[in-house]
């Protein structure tokens, strides 16, 4: 009886689109213009909208999931970087938030087309960049079709598969409609198919996660700074993240780039340098003038501010040849029971497993993978059991409640990084994520907190 039901509103759910209402001026009765210079005549909705962005809905706040297809051509563009798009998951009155999947006229570039939430009136949040294959060309039409269920949506341009998130939670329900920033554009064959109801992710209880401190509290302090571990734990973190060089001359020392060059006023390779020559560099000015004569810590000074702090020190070794180190200098600091690496390199992974099975260590990944999340998650697992380690830290991108379903059933502690809105925070919480890297450790602390976490250490790193 329950396939037969939704056969039934499979079938015979509606499709609804522009009329063909020859020479008129006004858009037909069951849209609404929000932002913007909008015109409706031969069945074409046009809109002119070269220095600001325009924006129009239709349906009710109360849909959930749906189908939507049009048919978009750029007319004219102030640049290559402005957009046109279907807008979903929004309010009728054209307040925030609402979701959004854009186009560019250069839509083979970095963020040639993304998933995108407006947060408020200033700000964005893109949950997903990618690049189609070709770009967009003025006065060619392009075939958008976006597809929401749930949390998931997928985004399809001329039939290819671009956009793919479970992340569309900032609303459970809302209308549909097309937006445009700096650019004419021209919209045909508009059409929005329901889909039926699936149950809601706000309805799953929340569940406290270890909360990590990424680069420290580096949203106000300087990155990989004794100040950003020391703000980190005021925050409430349970854990701090830095990363690993070794400078010239041996120590283990505290940066995430190669060079010195982005976070301090001194150029160069970190492994070409000394201590004492790094220490000589202003290591926080970039941040803030508050923040002058911040000095390059080294890995045992890192360690010295966290131990006895409740707050996890969690290494990422960004270069290999380095294990043996960074192992050497927390066993000295005696901090085995407070520490965790990461690394993107399996080599890495490895050699800190074999020189220290008490040390817990993650394998990195951001990868970009396709298939069931039975698949996916064999996968990951597959590098893991490589790795000779249980932990694995991923992109929030990589996770799913299905794919982290998956990877908890083959006994993977998963991490994830880096997670800022506390939307997709909240999410996550819910799928029974273990820890969240983070940019904001004071907004996670706090939701962790509401669900009954604690600041103390994980029971996998104690």
């Amino acid at each position: 009886m329950k396939n037969n039901l939704i056969f039934f509103v499979a079938v015979f759910s509606f499709c609804l689109q522009l009329g063909h209402v020859h020479g008129a001026e006004q858009l037909p009765t069951e849209w609404r213009i929000t932002a913007g210079n909008w015109r409706f005549a031969d069945g074409i909705l046009s809109v002119d909208s070269m220095n600001a962005e325009a924006r129009v809905t239709f349906g009710e706040d109360s849909w959930q999931n749906y189908e939507i297809k049009v048919t978009a051509t750029f007319l004219k563009v102030q640049n290559n970087s402005r957009w046109l798009a279907i807008v979903f998951r929004g309010a009728r009155d054209g307040s925030t938030p609402w979701s959004q999947f854009p186009i560019r006229l250069k839509t083979s570039g970095h963020s040639g087309s993304e998933f995108a939430v407006r947060k408020d009136s200033k700000h964005w949040d893109v949950r997903q960049r990618v690049r189609a294959v070709k770009d967009s060309q003025i006065g060619r039409p392009r075939q958008l079709r976006v597809v929401v269920q749930g949390s998931n949506v997928q985004g399809f341009l001329d039939g290819q598969l671009l956009v793919e998130s479970p992340f569309c939670m900032d609303r459970n329900t809302g209308c549909v409609g097309l937006s445009v920033s700096g650019c004419m554009a021209k919209f045909e064959d508009f059409k929005v198919r329901r889909l039926p109801d699936t149950p809601q992710i706000l309805q799953k209880d929340l569940k406290p996660f270890e909360v990590v401190a990424h680069r420290g509290f580096s949203a106000v302090a300087p990155e990989n700074t004794l100040v950003a571990i020391q703000k980190a734990i005021e925050a409430g973190a349970t854990g701090c993240e830095f990363d690993v060089y070794a400078a010239k001359d041996g120590p283990v020392v505290l940066m995430h780039d190669a060079t010195v060059n982005r976070t301090t006023d001194g150029i160069g390779k970190v492994t070409e340098l000394t201590v004492a020559q790094l220490r000589q560099m202003d290591a926080g000015s970039w941040k803030d003038q508050r923040y002058a004569g911040e000095s390059v810590p080294t890995l045992k000074e890192a360690l010295k501010t966290l131990k006895g702090s409740g707050c996890q020190a969690v290494i990422e070794i960004k270069m290999e040849g380095i294990s043996k180190r960074v192992v050497e200098t927390v066993r000295a600091a005696g901090m085995l029971d407070q520490c965790a690496v990461i690394a993107f390199s399996a080599t890495v992974v490895k050699e800190v497993r074999a020189l220290e099975p008490r040390l817990p260590c993650a394998w990195l990944s951001g990868e970009k993978l396709k298939g069931s999340p039975s698949q996916r998650a064999a996968w990951i697992a597959s590098r893991a059991k490589q790795c000779n380690t249980n932990m694995v830290d991923l992109n929030y991108n990589m996770l799913s409640a299905e794919v982290l379903a998956e990877l908890k059933k083959r006994g993977l502690i998963v991490w994830t990084w880096t997670v800022n809105d506390p939307v997709i925070m909240e999410g996550l919480m819910r799928w029974g994520i273990q820890s969240i890297t983070t940019d904001r450790p004071d907004l996670a602390a706090k939701l962790s907190k509401r669900a009954g976490g604690r600041n103390n250490p994980p029971d996998h790193l104690r």
